[in-house]
């Protein structure tokens, strides 16, 4: 599995500058605090009343 810092410097490698009008190093930064083994967790409300 890689690691964060391997898929950060990946998008760095195959982000072209400003095409979301942010830098690379912002579109990719995310990256390095993503956890993939972390599915999020959505609350299930029951009992909805109509």
């Amino acid at each position: 599995m890689k690691t964060a810092q391997d898929r950060y410097f990946e998008c760095l490698e195959v982000c072209i500058e400003d095409e979301q009008g942010k830098s690379c190093r912002q579109v990719c930064a995310p990256i390095l605090n993503d956890d993939p083994s972390d599915h999020p967790k959505v609350p299930i409300i029951k009992n909805i009343n109509y």
